[in-house]
This record gives C-alpha cells, structure tokens and sequence, in this order.
C-alpha cells in the first residue's frame, strides 16, 4: 500500500498592508489629535498651576497687552461688537462657552468689562486659557 504524500503549502501572512494602516493611524493621531493654539504674537498667557485636557470653544477673543479685544491680528473689537457677534451666531441659545485668550500683561479692569458684557449678551461660560506654571513660555 502506498500512501500518498502531500506536501501542506505553508501561507504567510501579508503583514505590510496592516503595518501602513498602523502607521497611518498612528501619524493621524499624532497631527489631528494635538489641540492646536492660535495665539497671535507676543502674547504672554496667564499660567495656571492646574493642568485640564483642552476643550475647544465656539469663540475664541484674544486680550492683548494693548487692552483691546481682537478675534484675528488685524483689528480690534469693541465689547459691543463681541456681544452683536454672540448674538449673531447663536452661542448663548446653543449654550457653547467662550474662549478667552489673555496677555498676562493686560490689565484686569478689562476682564471684567469682558465679563460684564457676555453676561448681558447671555453667556454662561467663558473658559480662560492658560499655560502651565512649569512649562516655558514660548
């Protein structure tokens, strides 16, 4: 009797099209998953001593050294014309916070008046971003 003798084929596994969609993965996170700033020049933010995971804002109003409140670098805003734009794009009826950016240089006299104004526009959240007391200005 003779037996028959097959040979079994030993498949492999083709492990590059998984390693790129890993690597894929990994540099999608690494650059979309990074909360990004949009701080205009020379401005100095406060710094905080606790750290809290970054939650982006609806609207994000920069204070600078200057006192003047601007949305972009080219021109500054009035407290007036932050309430009209709240209004505008309906933050308050969406309940979405605000996001203000301060020169540490600023005065506070002008927090305040920020805060007044988005209180009358129907604000309920402003959310001041800082850097952490450790880290190095940059």
């Amino acid at each position: 009797m003779q037996l028959k003798q097959t040979r079994r084929e030993i498949k492999s596994i083709d492990l590059l099209p998984l390693i790129n969609v890993v690597f894929l993965l990994i540099l999608f996170v690494l650059i979309a998953g990074r909360p990004s700033t949009n701080h205009p020049a020379n401005l100095q933010v406060a710094r905080s001593t606790v750290e809290t995971t970054h939650q982006g804002a609806a609207l994000s109003v920069w204070l600078k050294q200057d006192d003047a409140f601007y949305l972009s670098d080219k021109r500054a805003v009035t407290l007036g014309e932050l309430a009209d734009l709240v209004r505008d794009r309906g933050l308050v009826a969406q309940g979405l916070p605000l996001e203000l950016i301060a020169d540490r240089r600023a005065h506070a006299k002008q927090l305040l008046a920020f805060r007044r104004a988005m209180a009358r526009a129907g604000v309920g959240e402003i959310r001041l971003k800082t850097e952490i007391a450790g880290e190095a200005a940059q």
